[in-house]
């Protein structure tokens, strides 16, 4: 009886801990609007995790989408690159950041043209092994909107990071 207790417990525990790590809590989640013939659109938002325990997530596909990639842009000397991810870690008591310049889901090869109002549908699969399944709204983004960090004008850049070709730099295009 005692063994049959003790296991009942312990069953009961793992399941706790496995419903815990699907406690993600998804903060202004939003696909950007493409213009038409788009073959990639993007998803931003929030990830935090309240729980104890780190969370990967470790797959991420839609039926809207022939493929979904996790990436990481990142600026080397000056160049800047994005890099395919094989999973997102979200750090217990933490909130993992997906902006642009940062962390972000490409959405490759769409269905259809989505524009603002349509909801786009991923699946999600965690570290654990559990699905979730996210409704992620389509919305019209501008530059600065899209933006986490604040872009010089042109007039003002300088450091060839406007991506305007028109500050003079050489570094974005425009000559110096």
């Amino acid at each position: 009886m005692k063994l049959v207790f003790k296991a009942f417990f312990l069953s009961l525990l793992f399941t706790s801990a496995c419903y815990a790590a699907d406690k993600l809590q998804f903060i202004q989640p939003r696909v950007a609007e493409a213009p038409p013939g788009a073959r990639v659109m993007a998803a931003f938002m929030q990830i935090h995790n309240p729980g104890k325990h780190d969370i990967r997530i470790e797959q991420i596909s839609s039926p809207h989408f022939e493929h979904v990639q996790m990436h990481l842009s990142a600026e080397n000397n000056g160049i800047a690159s994005m890099q395919q991810q094989k999973f997102l870690s979200i750090k217990a008591a933490s909130t993992l950041i997906l902006a642009p310049g940062s962390y972000h889901l490409m959405l490759i090869k769409p269905a259809k043209r989505y524009l603002e109002g349509d909801n786009i549908v991923l699946d999600l699969t965690i570290s654990n092994g559990k699905n979730l399944k996210l409704n992620v709204p389509v919305k019209k983004t501008s530059a600065a909107k899209n933006n986490t960090t604040t872009r010089p004008s042109p007039a003002k850049c300088g450091h060839g990071k406007c991506g305007s070709g028109k500050c003079g730099s050489g570094k974005c295009g425009g000559t110096k």
